[in-house]
């Protein structure tokens, strides 16, 4: 069977466009939307299965060219991101994640609502009609406009970074800068994935370690496991923290420059949106 969110995994990983850069085009997918009818693989999802089937209950918000949905796996915000093309008939989206190949589809607007069609590189062409029938491996879905355009939780993400210190009666939130920034990196951070916990190491000399804590089971009971995973250096500009990758047990990442745009900082914790768009938060030990 199909990915059941495989339209909400493989998304094209290319910077969100400036409102004012945005063509007529991509104009019509703002706002918040609804999956209405899901068929995939010639299985019809039932209309009151759609919202246990996808994330988000099937429900997304599209500002400029990014995807936003709260994941059903670890229950946190995700930022996504597009491209469509409207020269082909019909007309074309192209989809991927860090790790997959591009995935392609097709879209139309009809009467306030998106049909989309997507289909994984890997199991076969892109879909060139408006179908999913059994074998096709394809994803048919309708989304229909619930509100108008708006600015939610996309305009939090690319605001300039804030202080995350506790407000004070009448005290708004100030926009820090990047010594500020920098200086509120410095020192030991833990953050969780689904492997497990990453400590990161920032050193005022401008380069950083981490650490991959595995757990294994031993005998008869559960113990944890650190290995040193890379190791590099770092900096802040316009709020965006770079790492360079200087060495790492993963041999494809070394060499590798990873961006992430810091939301928040105080001295205990952080928010940040990673190089895959995603919305993560890291305390801080010491």
């Amino acid at each position: 069977m199909i990915n059941r969110i495989v339209f909400f995994a493989f998304l094209v990983s290319v910077s969100p466009v400036m409102a004012q850069d945005q063509s007529p085009e991509l104009q019509q997918f703002q706002g918040h939307w609804q999956v209405e009818s899901l068929v995939e693989n010639g299985n019809v999802i039932p209309k009151a299965a759609i919202k246990d089937w996808l994330p988000s209950s099937g429900r997304l918000e599209i500002i400029e060219n990014a995807i936003i949905f709260k994941s059903h796996r670890d229950g946190k915000k995700h930022a996504k991101v597009f491209s469509v093309d409207d020269t082909t008939y019909p007309k074309s989206i192209k989809i991927s994640s860090p790790d997959e190949e591009s995935s392609t589809g097709i879209y139309r607007f009809n009467d306030g609502e998106l049909v989309l069609c997507i289909v994984h590189p890997d199991d076969a062409k892109k879909p060139e009609d408006f179908s999913a029938k059994t074998g096709s491996k394809r994803i048919l879905m309708v989304l229909k406009r619930t509100t108008s355009p708006g600015k939610g939780i996309l305009k939090t993400i690319k605001s300039r970074t804030v202080s995350a210190k506790p407000k004070q009666e009448g005290e708004t939130a100030r926009i820090l800068t990047d010594a500020e920034v920098s200086k509120r990196l410095v020192g030991d951070w833990r953050m969780k994935d689904s492997v497990g916990h990453l400590y990161i190491k920032f050193n005022a000399n401008g380069t950083f370690s981490t650490v991959r804590e595995y757990q294994q089971l031993r005998l008869f009971h559960k113990s944890f496991v650190q290995t040193p995973s890379s190791s590099g250096t770092w900096s802040v500009k316009n709020g965006t923290m770079t790492a360079h990758i200087l060495s790492s047990i993963r041999i494809e990442r070394v060499n590798q420059l990873l961006s992430f745009s810091i939301r928040s900082i105080s001295n205990r914790d952080m928010i940040f949106v990673d190089h895959w768009g995603r919305i993560e938060s890291a305390t801080k030990l010491d």
